[in-house]
């Protein structure tokens, strides 16, 4: 499809989205998230255009309930054009209700969803709790995650071999959560040098056998790589998405290839493309991937955590910025992989100002997920 075709069913879609019959349709339906009033032709449109080549909204997601009185705990709440959301939280045991809402985003809008953490010791995420009795089989000072795994600390062969084995074990249990409950693939929460409020051994990010590279953590892509994302061994696990956020620039350039989007945290950033690990991934990753490739596989997002009710934590309206801001390399500007924002639920029933740095916005004025829509429009603009 050319682009002129593409941007024009984009924000035709858009206006669809973002009319006050989606609106009215929030409001006499509030305990049933899973059901609208558009027409099965619209959402075939809408899906062609998911389909299709153009800049994608992003967002992590932090309310997913799948019930309430209004939308902002469900997908099928989120604005029609949405692309992709990191479920941040609610993934692990689903509810029924939230797997109704899962099937319906993902059947009827082309919505895909992807599963979300933090990964940086063994087993993080999804090792299960002991029970009563496991727990008290436990050696003294033994730890539930490492036998669980199998999880070896010793400094021999053996131990290096067990390590291994059980990083295999648990991308792989990663992989078969995500199967299991129909998501669309992971995204890595990569932040090995980073401090937490926690504690943290990085044991995944651990040197074990080649001097400055984190071969236990380039295995535990590697295996996810084999299951799911560009590389996968299938069909199937091809159209599952491979994501990394946080620090994709602390893997080697050899594992770029195994991701499809570089989340880009630039919350800090009033140019979406000084962010520092972005920059640093052009470089380091310039061997394997060309310019173009890693712009495109780039999403710069605002955080809304701290900033939902002026569009961003970096003055106002970082979001609409980061919407028409491309990558500028040696003089060439690239397309970006797209813009999004962290727990965007918490825009939900925000208002905005009439006018932002010279941008109306009364085209989302009085809707829900205001900042992002409007970015959205801002992204893939409508050509006449």
């Amino acid at each position: 499809m050319k682009t002129k075709n593409i941007l024009t069913l984009a924000l035709g879609l858009l206006s669809l989205a973002s009319c006050s019959k989606w609106t009215d349709m929030e409001i006499q339906h509030p305990t049933n998230l899973t059901e609208s009033n558009h027409s099965e032709e619209y959402y075939q449109q809408l899906r062609k255009y998911k389909e299709s080549d153009h800049q994608i909204a992003f967002s992590y997601y932090s309310a997913w309930t799948g019930v309430g009185v209004n939308m902002q705990s469900s997908l099928m709440g989120l604005p029609d054009s949405v692309d992709l959301v990191s479920l941040w939280g609610g993934w692990r045991n689903p509810t029924e209700a939230q797997l109704a809402d899962l099937r319906a985003a993902q059947s009827k809008k082309g919505l895909k969803a992807m599963i979300c953490f933090l990964v940086l010791d063994m087993g993080a995420g999804i090792t299960p709790d002991p029970t009563a009795e496991e727990k008290k089989a436990l050696a003294k000072d033994e730890s539930w995650t490492h036998k669980y795994w199998g999880w070896s600390t010793a400094s021999t062969d053996a131990g290096k071999a067990a390590r291994r084995a059980a990083v295999v074990k648990y991308a792989n249990a990663i992989c078969d959560l995500i199967e299991k409950y129909g998501y669309d693939g992971f995204d890595i929460d990569a932040e090995p040098n980073y401090s937490h409020p926690f504690g943290t051994n990085y044991e995944l990010w651990r040197t074990d056998v080649e001097k400055g590279v984190p071969t236990l953590m380039t295995l535990f892509v590697e295996t996810l790589g084999k299951r799911m994302g560009p590389l996968a061994e299938t069909e199937a696990g091809r159209k599952r998405i491979l994501a990394i956020d946080g620090e994709p620039d602390a893997l080697p350039a050899t594992h770029a290839k195994y991701f499809n989007y570089f989340i880009i945290q630039a919350y800090n950033n009033y140019q979406s493309t000084s962010n520092p690990h972005f920059r640093n991934a052009l470089t380091k990753f310039k061997d394997v991937m060309s310019a173009e490739e890693i712009c495109k596989k780039s999403i710069f997002v605002v955080n809304f955590e701290s900033g939902a009710t002026k569009g961003g934590e970096v003055g106002e309206g970082q979001i609409l910025a980061f919407a028409l801001q491309n990558p500028v390399v040696d003089g060439v500007t690239y397309r970006k992989g797209g813009v999004g924002a962290f727990r965007v639920d918490l825009e939900y029933g925000i208002k905005t100002p009439d006018v932002v740095n010279g941008i109306d916005m009364s085209p989302v004025k009085g809707l829900s997920y205001p900042w992002w829509r409007r970015a959205i429009q801002l992204m893939n603009p409508i050509i006449k």
